[in-house]
């Protein structure tokens, strides 16, 4: 009875968890504990808000579709050494609070050069946990990143020792995934308008791009790609997940036009290969990524990624806000009950989530009061970074059809501010679902062209 127990709950709890690739089965003795961690693990997650029940009938599709379906963080053991091509240990990834990722013992800060002098007067012992210490210009802001003990390392310990004013500030240097997944064969759908034919310029934190893609290339006329990368060179990379993304904005294939035909992308890579099939960034990396492409003025920054909530996060979002950059998120592949995810959560980004080609909700989307628009995004042709291209689904290929908008609003009326880059996409949006902004939809639909006369 409690072994029968047991497996109900790890098939109950797989509905929350992420869909990813089919992986072998492991050996009986290291399957065991490994099926107890993921219990543990949803144990957790079953504990966070719950934004909509699901129904008997969804709940039932849903376990059926998931339960062969592992979740890729699942699969990474409890600690995983990042090591450099050299096998240098570069950084060590650890399982942390409620089943998210994080670099083990490292906590991040992101504060003015005066906030830093009176922390390191006030406590300065802080000083001796400093690993690295990096100037933003672009954020006007350090990025402090401590190793500390582990007796330290959580922020009820680090309010114990220090105090409320310091845990609230200081986050976890958290690990950050893609939301794509392999879909169908046959793709149902693709973009074959563009949103607009105006030059514009548009900022992506991603993996890197596979810049030898046929129907990513650059003859000087309209598409034009520079890259930046933010994770060092000898560490394994992996440029798939980039390169579907920045096919959504440009790809030109199939006869079909690309969403923006005369489009500046800054690309800033910020991931490595955690494992065969799934990507990481650490926030360090996506802060430096970010600051970097707030110094070369986009108007708006695609994020097809999500993690856990994080202060340091939200203070380089809420810099960014402040510059009236636009920051366009996808909204997650947690599944509708699923807490929700970041940085879409965030008040001053816009979630994005993905329907098929008759605006049917991707199924394994999250929902929530946060949604704010949605694209297509579910089983649509995607870029390999192999030089060919492969159906799949998720929201983050729905996110850069929002962020095409924007930046082709942006080219339209450059002195927009946020508040009017939103109200003019809620102009643009077809309402899907019940009537005005929902959990599901947002404000509904947004999709090429972009409409000229409102």
């Amino acid at each position: 009875m409690q072994l029968h127990r047991a497996y109900a709950l790890a098939l109950y709890g797989l509905a929350f968890s992420c869909a990813g690739q089919v992986a072998p089965l492991e050996p009986l003795p290291q399957a065991v504990p490994d099926l107890t961690r993921q219990i543990q693990q949803q144990t957790q997650r079953l504990k966070q808000p719950i934004p909509q029940a699901l129904s008997p009938q969804q709940l039932a599709d849903t376990l059926q579709q998931k339960a062969n379906l592992p979740d890729p963080l699942s699969d990474l053991p409890l600690k995983l050494d990042v090591r450099t091509q050299s096998g240098q240990l570069a950084w060590r990834e650890v399982e942390v609070e409620h089943g998210f990722r994080a670099v083990e013992r490292e906590w991040l800060l992101l504060l003015s050069s005066a906030e830093w002098q009176q922390l390191r007067q006030r406590w300065p012992q802080l000083s001796g946990f400093v690993q690295s210490q990096t100037r933003l210009e672009a954020l006007n802001q350090l990025l402090i990143r401590l190793k500390v003990p582990l007796q330290l390392d959580s922020s009820a310990l680090l309010q114990q020792q220090f105090n409320a004013e310091l845990a609230a500030i200081a986050g976890r240097n958290h690990l950050y995934q893609p939301q794509s997944t392999p879909a169908a064969s046959v793709p149902s759908a693709a973009q074959n308008v563009t949103m607009c034919e105006r030059p514009v310029v548009v900022g992506m934190v991603d993996t890197p791009i596979a810049l030898s893609h046929p129907a990513l290339m650059q003859d000087g006329t309209g598409l034009q790609i520079i890259q930046q990368d933010f994770v060092a060179g000898d560490i394994a990379k992996s440029y798939g997940h980039g390169t579907a993304v920045a096919g959504v904005f440009a790809a030109r294939h199939g006869g079909q036009p690309a969403l923006l035909p005369k489009l500046r992308l800054y690309s800033a890579s910020a991931f490595y290969a955690s494992n065969d099939y799934q990507p990481s960034a650490t926030l360090a990396h996506i802060i430096q990524a970010l600051n970097y492409l707030a110094a070369q003025r986009v108007g708006v920054i695609n994020m097809s990624l999500t993690g856990p909530a994080n202060p340091v996060l939200a203070a380089a979002i809420d810099g960014l806000a402040r510059q009236q950059v636009v920051l366009v998120a996808a909204a997650g592949n947690a599944g509708p009950a699923a807490p929700a995810l970041y940085p879409a959560a965030y008040a001053q980004v816009l979630a994005v989530t993905a329907v098929d080609s008759q605006a049917g909700l991707y199924r394994w989307a999250n929902q929530g009061d946060y949604i704010d628009f949605a694209a297509l995004g579910v089983k649509v042709p995607a870029l390999t970074a192999g030089g060919d291209w492969a159906v799949q689904s998720g929201t983050s290929l729905a996110a850069p059809v929002v962020s095409a908008a924007v930046a082709c609003l942006r080219a339209q009326t450059p002195g927009a501010t946020l508040a009017d880059i939103k109200q003019q996409l809620i102009k643009q949006a077809r309402d899907l679902g019940g009537p005005g902004k929902d959990a599901q939809f947002g404000y509904g639909l947004l999709a090429a062209p972009l409409k000229t006369q409102l």
